[in-house]
């Protein structure tokens, strides 16, 4: 997963729909990215046959490259992002036109496809030496899986801070920030065509430098990386799918995707939102409530 699936279909897709029909291979978060993705018009689903499975999780990259990697292979479930280790949604949505049996409680023999839609029976009626179902995968070959995987999610809750447990923790995790933007550009939902902490109004200029340096008896460069995290935190935590991809770019190891998954669980709970459940669900940031929040807001 060197590239979010999502990223790639809406570069595919953001200007026309596709012509003819494309399969795509996506994890079921690159899936639940893609969907958030349409409703932003960044994308369309147009002519688009989506393969998915049932998600055992990604070994980042930088573990890949390394000498020990055949270990790392037979390890697969040890050395998975974080973000993995604590999914609950590794099994994919009604999006999906076919689901692999690949992620289960037990081992399975030979191939086993679950078939969502008429044009997926149309296609498996042609394959050979596959086991063929109907439906979505029965929730008790994963059951063993979910129930590690929620443990995996409370640890993270508790051990990662958030917002709400103070800036200074957060000044602490960022604080190795180089500001190479590296975490948007893997991003898949950060999809504005220009990025507000790249114009003049958010660009710090040699005065403010200097006249901060003077005010604080020193500075931090680069400046403002501490208000890109948090400004992006802001915005992407109501439809954040945690794919980890994030913290997969980042150089200086800042765990980025744990952080957003903490937020992402607290907001969209709050705003009791799935992000990249329906195409027809809209996202908090374009939905108005008039008294949304009260137990904040009063």
């Amino acid at each position: 997963m060197p590239v979010q699936g999502a990223r790639a279909l809406s570069d595919l897709t953001i200007t026309e729909p596709l012509n003819r029909p494309v399969a795509a291979l996506l994890r079921p978060c690159e899936i639940r990215a893609f969907v958030e993705n349409v409703k932003q018009t960044q994308g369309n689903l147009e002519n688009i046959f989506i393969i998915s499975c049932t998600c055992p999780g990604v070994i980042p990259a930088s573990k890949l490259l390394r000498e020990d990697r055949e270990e790392i292979l037979k390890n697969h479930s040890e050395n998975i992002r974080n973000s993995c280790g604590a999914c609950l949604e590794f099994v994919p949505g009604q999006q999906a036109d076919m689901t692999v049996l690949v992620a289960s409680d037990e081992p399975h023999k030979g191939t086993v496809i679950y078939l969502h839609t008429e044009k997926a029976v149309e296609i498996a009626e042609k394959l050979d030496s596959c086991t063929l179902e109907t439906g979505k995968p029965p929730a008790e070959l994963t059951s063993g899986i979910l129930e590690a995987r929620k443990k995996a999610l409370k640890d993270l809750m508790r051990d990662i801070p958030a917002p709400g447990d103070g800036l200074q923790s957060l000044v602490s995790l960022f604080s190795a920030c180089i500001g190479c933007r590296g975490c948007r550009e893997a991003c898949p939902l950060c999809s504005c065509i220009l990025c507000d902490y790249e114009t003049a109004r958010t660009l710090h200029s040699p005065e403010l430098v200097r006249t901060e340096a003077k005010r604080k008896g020193s500075i931090r460069v680069p400046a403002g990386t501490l208000q890109f995290q948090l400004g992006r935190l802001m915005h992407i935590s109501p439809i954040c799918t945690s794919c980890g991809q994030c913290s997969d770019v980042c150089p200086v190891d800042i765990p980025v995707a744990d952080i957003f998954i903490r937020a992402a669980n607290l907001v969209q709970e709050s705003l009791d939102y799935a992000p990249g459940r329906d195409t027809d669900d809209t996202p908090p940031m374009a939905t108005y409530v008039e008294k949304e929040l009260p137990s904040i807001t009063d």
